[in-house]
C-alpha cells in the first residue's frame, strides 16, 4: 500500500478511468518495473517547449501512455533532452466526458520512430486538472 502522501490527484484520476477488477495486460514481453499504474490511450495533447535556438514551439501530439510520474507522446518534431515542456492533455473517458490536465515536465529522451514522428519520454514535475 502506498503512503497517502505519495498519491497524487493524477493517480486518483487514472485509477477512476480503469474499471474495477480489470487486469492491465499491455502485452509486455518483460516484467513491468514501473510502480505507478500506466494507461495506454491516444489522448490528444498540445505541447509548448523551447526548441533549438531558444524559439518557443507550439504543436499538437498524441499520448502513447501516461502515469502520474511520466508520459510518452509522439510529436512531429524532435526536442533536446532536458528541455522543459508544458502540455495540455484532454483525458476523455467517452465521447462527451473527460477532463483536461495541465502538465509540466522535462524531456528525458527523444527517439525517431519508424513512422517519422518522434517519441518523447517526459518526466512529470507538476500537474493539475483544469
Amino acid at each position: 500500500m502506498e503512503d497517502l502522501e505519495t498519491i497524487t490527484s493524477l493517480d486518483l484520476h487514472i485509477d477512476e478511468l480503469i474499471p474495477p477488477g480489470r487486469i492491465l495486460d499491455f502485452g509486455l514481453r518483460r516484467p513491468e518495473r514501473r510502480q505507478k499504474t500506466r494507461i495506454r490511450e491516444p489522448f490528444a495533447a498540445r505541447i509548448w517547449v523551447v526548441g533549438s535556438g531558444d524559439l518557443p514551439c507550439n504543436m499538437t501530439g498524441v499520448l502513447d501512455n501516461l502515469s502520474s510520474t511520466g508520459l510518452y507522446l509522439k510529436a512531429l518534431e524532435r526536442f533536446d533532452t532536458g528541455s522543459e515542456v508544458k502540455l495540455l492533455v484532454h483525458l476523455s473517458s467517452g465521447e462527451t466526458s473527460g477532463v483536461t490536465a495541465s502538465i509540466r515536465g522535462r524531456i528525458l529522451r527523444s527517439e525517431l520512430q519508424p513512422d517519422g514522428k518522434y517519441g518523447l519520454a517526459i518526466a512529470i514535475s507538476k500537474s493539475r486538472f483544469l
